[in-house]
């Protein structure tokens, strides 16, 4: 069968809410009965959908793409989406539901499956995934890693690879598109247009669908949050910050490192209460304390040559 449109997308990602929505208002397929939310608010429902539009996973290497003479749609990922898509990709992701932030995190089987996580904390942690529960500290350690240098991030580093690999008829809708309503409809608009979809948004119908998608978005009301904290930080203005999760106070502390020298955020489970503890803790940083920086991949745009990275390839 030839697909009206193949949508390639990352977990988590928002894949199967795009091909419900194709599915459901285009005039090419039938219409669907039901919504695809489940109780986790994933789009991952079983429905009787038309099969003509087809959504998978793409191979992390060649060949990258199924059914490359045929129209695609690839979910895009850039740096500025990673804070908010690592905080929500392991409850939403193949519903894993793993909450980042408890004081010690416990990976099920499925997840370490599907993530490539237990090689690495093996081999910057000495941890055993499969035996042992993670420690909050390390979790925060593992994501600041990620935002400090997130060329290496997982996301992006398959992401540029797809992109250089694209099929001829591919339109790339960027995942950030999801998050906010006018730029869903504006990139649905110019998928509907460019792919020929045929979909139809002239009756409320489509905008209710969107709206149950966007309300049952995890921790989308706190999406820039961690911005917000910088530019306390930026301000000296001093405000709680005990509400931020693991993924947010890696972001943080990713931040703090790359914008003053010679600093390691500590690793613990307790972080930060208020950005006038951060703004004390620079202040006073022992000056006997203050070296090169390993985690950062370069100092003053020069290689790093104490880069914990580099120095184990």
């Amino acid at each position: 069968m030839s697909h009206l449109v193949n949508i390639a997308f990352q977990a988590g990602t928002h894949g199967n809410f795009l091909r419900f929505f194709i599915d459901k208002f285009s005039s090419l397929t039938p219409d669907i009965a039901g919504m695809p939310f489940t109780e986790n608010n994933t789009a991952h429902k079983k429905l009787n959908y038309s099969g003509l539009i087809y959504r998978y996973h793409p191979n992390f290497c060649e060949p990258f793409f199924e059914n490359t003479d045929e129209p695609h749609i690839l979910i895009t990922i850039d740096k500025d989406d990673l804070c908010y898509l690592e905080r929500i990709v392991t409850i939403r992701g193949g519903d894993h539901k793993i909450n980042m932030s408890e004081d010690k995190i416990k990976l099920h089987n499925i997840f370490l499956k599907n993530y490539a996580w237990s090689s690495k904390f093996k081999k910057y942690y000495n941890i055993d995934l499969v035996k042992n529960k993670v420690p909050k500290f390390l979790v925060r350690d593992f994501y600041k890693m990620s935002f400090l240098d997130p060329s290496n991030s997982g996301f992006i580093e398959v992401d540029t690879k797809l992109r250089n690999n694209l099929p001829n008829n591919t339109f790339c809708f960027p995942v950030s598109s999801f998050w906010d309503k006018t730029k869903f409809f504006n990139t649905l608009h110019q998928a509907n247009q460019e792919l020929q979809l045929n979909i139809e948004v002239s009756d409320n119908t489509v905008y209710t669908v969107y709206d149950t998608f966007f309300t049952g978005l995890n921790f989308i009301n706190t999406k820039n949050r961690s911005l917000d904290v910088i530019q306390a930080i930026q301000n000296h203005q001093d405000i709680d910050i005990s509400n931020l999760d693991v993924i947010e106070q890696s972001f943080v502390s990713a931040w703090l490192e790359q914008n003053n020298d010679h600093v390691i955020v500590p690793m613990c489970n307790q972080f930060f209460s208020s950005t006038g503890e951060i703004l004390d803790w620079l202040k006073y940083y022992p000056q006997h304390y203050k070296a090169m920086n390993p985690n950062l991949p370069t100092f003053n745009n020069i290689p790093n040559p104490f880069h914990a990275w580099n120095s184990k390839k």
